[in-house]
């Protein structure tokens, strides 16, 4: 077989017509797919970006006579970016929601400011006073101990 026969194989009019039929049946499909309901059209987007079928091997005649398949992708894309700005207005959102918490913490924060000053005020006399009661404590014994020692007469 030469390569001439098989480039008319290839390119034969019956290789065309069932090209033809194929796109149809892709065609079909797609629109059936299309006009389900949103998580199947999600679905039918998935299998779409699935690259399952070479859309870009697709001649630009093929696309003319394919005006139902267009119109199938476009109301998946639709839905697609219906979704998109859905969900991105959704973090949008949460990204307000978190901002109004972070602001409700600080203001918690500067509410209890009081209480928390009264606690590291706290902790500072505290420390303090414990250094003061070791000294003292250290002195107390001091002379404690040398008030129970006896002195001797010296002879």
């Amino acid at each position: 077989m030469s390569e001439e026969e098989e480039v008319q194989i290839s390119d034969s009019e019956e290789a065309r017509a069932c090209i033809s039929r194929l796109l149809k049946a892709i065609e079909g499909w797609a629109v059936k797919e299309s006009n389900k309901n949103e998580l199947e059209v999600t679905a039918f987007a998935a299998a779409l970006a699935s690259g399952i079928i070479s859309f870009h091997e697709f001649s630009s005649k093929d696309c003319r006579k394919s005006q139902q398949l267009l119109g199938a992708i476009s109301r998946a894309k639709q839905h697609i970016d219906k979704e998109f700005k859905k969900f991105d207005g959704e973090i949008d959102k949460m990204h307000v929601k978190f901002a109004q918490e972070m602001e409700e913490l600080d203001l918690k924060i500067i509410r209890d400011r009081k209480e928390f000053k009264h606690y590291l005020v706290s902790l500072i006399y505290a420390e303090e006073y414990n250094k003061l009661r070791t000294k003292v404590t250290n002195i107390f014994e001091t002379l404690d101990s040398k008030s129970r020692y006896e002195d001797t007469p010296s002879s």
